[in-house]
């Protein structure tokens, strides 16, 4: 029998990678800040004196967001100082500003996915950091319970230039805007939006400059989103204005089946007992590979899921530290894992690899009372032209049905599985069993 051939891509793309060693320190130290602020309070922490009692609510908000601020400055002194970043700092100081996001937003992708417009982030020293820098100081000065975070800091925050919260979890988006003529745009745009008039928009357009025309039609386009982000998080209804789109978020929360435990196990083990550990959560394939297995341990993941499928057919496949690199999968900071273990991912001394197992995803579904048949040609094309992201294996759409409800499977219930540590078929099975479907069909843009 000779041996299965892994294609040179996928190889590549799962090579170990580190950032810079020397940043190690700075990196613990801006974890620490980020995700460690209320330490002092841990040990008083239980979920009833969380719910009940206001004041220590507060306070360990306010100790929450003193970490993350102090975090942001010493990333603002970094970046300020007039010397180019490298991608190894960029990536850290993204990381950690993601970080600091998605504790913002409680870990909410549905939140997080309103906010991300998939634009290219700006380059930091050709942005106006060091203005809106001054406003988050300001913010904070007036308000020192508060966390005012620069969005263009992080990797998917692109509505607003700080995103602010407060020490009883108010959240607001700020746009900066100096000097003359924008203040003069910002007020054809407030006179606009408030008097509706389209004939004043008419005549702003004949008589302004091009620039300020277009600088207004921004303004409003920003306060658009801004508009639609409140209507979403207060209602969990709303149409997104660059789409046109009907958004709905479902209420009340649904917490997913997860594979978080195995993967501390798994990552533990190998640290601790033999370099190298592998398992397997339904459809998801898990190795993890430290010591001198670091740097060879992904062609063993991929021998291992050659004995089941099709390397390059069958399976989605990560490195876990990808989500450095993925604007809507929370940082490794964010995650379950012990401290020491992230460290290791990120400089080099542990790769880990996971992977979604379409055909065992179906044969999973399957064993839970799912229907699963292949999307035709019409509902693919549909998917495609309602800029949703159909997951094709082999060549096939998939459509999953249950109790008289079908939906198609997407890539965000991929992303879901990889990066966010859910079962897919859990995800499958809330949204079919709660009606909130996102099918070729009738449904508008109700991805995961």
């Amino acid at each position: 029998m000779s041996e299965p051939k892994i294609p040179d891509k996928i190889e590549k793309r799962l090579r170990l990678r580190a950032l810079r060693p020397d940043l190690e320190p700075l990196a613990r130290e801006l974890v620490e800040l980020a995700c460690a602020g209320s330490r002092g309070l841990w040990g008083e922490l239980t979920p009833e004196r969380m719910k009940e009692d206001a004041n220590l609510r507060r306070r360990f908000h306010e100790l929450a967001h003193e970490g993350m601020f102090a975090a942001q400055e010493k990333m603002a002194d970094r970046i300020t100082n007039g010397e180019p970043l490298d991608l190894s700092e960029q990536l850290l100081f993204r990381a950690i500003a993601d970080t600091i996001a998605w504790g913002m937003l409680g870990g909410q992708l549905c939140y997080a996915r309103r906010i991300y417009k998939s634009h290219r982030q700006p380059d930091l020293s050709q942005s106006n950091f060091e203005s809106v820098l001054r406003v988050a100081r300001e913010l904070r000065e007036q308000d020192p319970g508060c966390m005012p975070l620069i969005t263009d800091l992080t990797s998917f925050v692109q509505v607003g230039d700080i995103m602010s919260v407060s020490a009883d979890r108010r959240m607001s988006y700020i746009e900066v805007k100096e000097g003359k003529h924008n203040k003069q745009v910002m007020d054809l745009a407030m006179f606009y939006e408030a008097s509706g008039c389209e004939a004043f928009r008419e005549v702003v357009e004949k008589t302004e400059s091009a620039k300020t025309v277009k600088q207004m039609q921004r303004v409003l386009r920003q306060k658009a989103r801004m508009t639609h982000l409140r209507n979403v998080m207060t209602t969990g209804e709303a149409t997104d204005p660059d789409t046109g789109e009907e958004v709905r978020i479902p209420a009340p929360f649904f917490e997913m089946a997860s594979w978080n435990e195995s993967l501390v196990n798994l990552t533990n083990k190998a640290k601790e007992a033999q370099s190298w550990a592998y398992d397997v959560q339904g459809p998801i394939f898990m190795g993890a590979y430290a010591g001198d297995l670091a740097t060879r341990g992904h062609l063993m993941f991929l021998m291992a899921l050659s004995i089941e499928g099709d390397v390059d057919q069958d399976y989605h496949i990560i490195r876990l530290a990808d989500c450095m690199h993925a604007p809507l999968a929370p940082p490794v900071f964010s995650g379950v894992l012990a401290d020491e273990v992230k460290m290791d991912l990120l400089f080099g001394r542990m790769n880990v690899c996971i992977a979604v197992s379409i055909p065992r995803l179906i044969e999973v579904c399957e064993m839970a009372g799912m229907d699963v048949r292949y999307a035709t040609r019409k509902e693919l094309g549909r998917a495609k032209v309602a800029r949703i992201e159909p997951i094709v294996h082999r060549g096939n759409g998939l459509m999953f049905s249950l109790d008289g409800n079908e939906m198609m499977l997407l890539a965000g219930i991929i992303l879901r599985a990889l990066f966010h540590g859910q079962q897919p078929e859990s995800v499958l099975r809330h949204y079919l069993e709660n009606g909130d479907l996102f099918s070729s069909g009738s449904a508008k843009n109700r991805q995961p």
